[in-house]
């Protein structure tokens, strides 16, 4: 479920803690990027619990306003759509997403938690899309389901407000947040009205039908292999640098080119061209503004002189590109 793309990046944030870390500690080091990936997958089962409560605030508001003494006609017959969402409802009957939530503890049950749901609420009613789909006298699953898929494309994406708030929880979560939504509206994407309230909620790592993790072992191999062929891979950088000192290369790009050049020469299934873009990309928002010219150009020389020394035996789907 998660992007070959996530995995760099929470790698490369791993091979830099490990970089600037005074005690090299490999195992650690790794022990704690499985912990990062773990806290990921509860971030997303937590986003998942988000639905259920939203209704729950909204219907506590709708009983609030029947009260009032200057009840408006309105309110004494308010518009139920909202609360009898079916598609928030299938989210809300699925077993092994209960579960999960339940195994983890991550409902949104305190009342802290829900004061923060209700702020949540106020701003979604506020938004031009909630108040045309109130409008919307259709009532169907579909409709329900676009409403919750536009909710989470135009609210819940880079939304600052759910950004700070899980941030103070976990630190990793604010770096993890909006590929978590997008692994959230990719999941929720693919629910039907019929389906079965046993369907599993996806696993963080894709697993095939013969039950391994092509995803897992990418990401522990790539940081195991960097880690253990790093001075290898500093030499290789270090000979086909120009008029530049090694140490006036950015750590980041540093440790960018080192995960290059082990997918090279370790991963024989990624094609050269998928290697050498996902860096490029990377290195555009997360080092400096020059690093993307500066990776390109070196990683394009680096590849010739490992293609003829002939240290790069690519097979099947990376013989691709």
């Amino acid at each position: 479920m998660i992007s070959r793309n996530s995995i760099r990046i929470k790698v490369m944030q791993a091979l830099y803690e490990y970089s600037v870390a005074d005690v090299k500690a490999p195992k650690h080091a790794e022990k704690m990027l499985i912990n990062a990936f773990e806290d990921m997958y509860c971030l997303y089962i937590k986003m998942l619990a988000l639905f259920i409560p939203l209704t729950q605030i909204a219907e506590q508001i709708i009983e609030v306003k029947k009260t009032l003494f200057f009840a408006k006609e309105e309110d004494l017959h308010p518009n139920l759509k909202f609360i009898e969402n079916q598609f928030i409802r299938k989210i809300g009957e699925n077993k092994p997403l209960q579960k999960l939530i339940d195994h983890y503890g991550l409902g949104w049950n305190n009342d802290v938690e829900m004061v923060f749901v209700r702020k949540i609420f106020d701003s979604i009613a506020n938004q031009s899309f909630y108040i045309e789909y109130m409008q919307d006298t259709t009532r169907s699953f579909a409709n329900d389901k676009t409403f919750i898929l536009t909710l989470i494309e135009n609210f819940l994406l880079e939304n600052e407000m759910m950004i700070h708030y899980f941030s103070e929880r976990k630190l990793h979560w604010q770096l993890d947040y909006n590929d978590v939504v997008i692994m959230v509206y990719n999941t929720l994407k693919g629910f039907k009205e019929k389906q079965a309230e046993t369907v599993s909620i996806p696993p963080l790592f894709r697993i095939s039908e013969d039950g391994i993790s092509e995803d897992k072992e990418f990401m522990l191999n790539l940081f195991r292999f960097t880690i253990q062929h790093d001075e290898d891979y500093k030499q290789v950088v270090i000979k086909k640098l120009q008029n530049w000192e090694a140490d006036r290369i950015a750590v980041l790009d540093f440790i960018l080119l080192k995960m290059a050049i082990c997918e090279f020469c370790c991963f024989p299934s990624i094609p050269l061209r998928v290697t050498l873009n996902e860096y490029i990309e990377i290195s555009k928002y997360y080092s400096t503004p020059k690093s993307r010219m500066f990776i390109n150009g070196l990683l394009d020389k680096i590849l010739d002189e490992l293609k003829a020394e002939q240290k790069i035996n690519k097979q099947g789907r990376g013989l691709m590109g």
